[in-house]
């Protein structure tokens, strides 16, 4: 990893476990950069990624079609976030996900196999992933109370109070349905004083 790099990545490590450097240091040496031009695909049903990756510059958005074809956005991974397609890993009969880069980004990656080879070596590093994990899980479930507890305009609110580095990076109809109303209510609210 890049020196500039290395230094978010040990920041952001750093959030869920207090690890020590030497671990953090083993654990960026097995990531490999991997470059996504805008609307490539970390993640497809087609190829399903098996990597674990650091977002060092650019925006993903995790994204499901449903039985009628409908695309539900149901996340985000921006710079200095953990990206995975959780579910392909660690449920591998359960159907994968999409992952789309938003924009040009760089990521770096380690293969599953890869990770629980570190969590034999380094067991403080399963706790940050375990903790990743975790992480993630109470951000998906936070969207889905979201969804069934507030009305539109509480969940966009949410979201800019959660995301706001994101906003403007993010297409309309992709926010919206993440939000789960449709592109004109967004408008609306986005256009309504708050």
């Amino acid at each position: 990893m890049e020196h500039d790099i290395l230094i978010e990545f040990r920041k952001t490590v750093k959030q869920f476990d207090d690890i020590t450097e030497e671990g953090i240091d083993t654990t960026a040496k097995l990531h490999k950069k991997y470059i996504y031009k805008k609307n490539e695909y970390f993640s497809s049903i087609e190829e399903p990624s098996q990597l674990m990756a650091f977002v060092a510059k650019g925006l993903f958005r995790m994204f499901f079609i449903n039985r009628k074809g409908k695309e539900i956005t149901f996340g985000f991974f921006g710079e200095n976030t953990f990206m995975s397609s959780y579910a392909g890993i660690f449920l591998p009969h359960y159907p994968p996900c999409y992952i789309q880069a938003l924009e040009d980004s760089i990521i770096y990656a380690i293969p599953r196999t890869d990770c629980i080879k570190v969590w034999e070596d380094k067991p403080n590093m399963k706790n940050v992933i375990q903790k990743i994990t975790e992480h993630n899980f109470v951000l998906s479930r936070k969207r889905e109370y979201g969804l069934m507890l507030y009305d539109a305009k509480t969940r966009y609110l949410n979201f800019m109070n959660d995301y706001p580095h994101y906003a403007d990076r993010v297409k309309i109809q992709y926010l919206a349905s993440f939000l789960g109303v449709s592109r004109e209510t967004l408008s609306r609210i986005r256009s309504a004083p708050l």
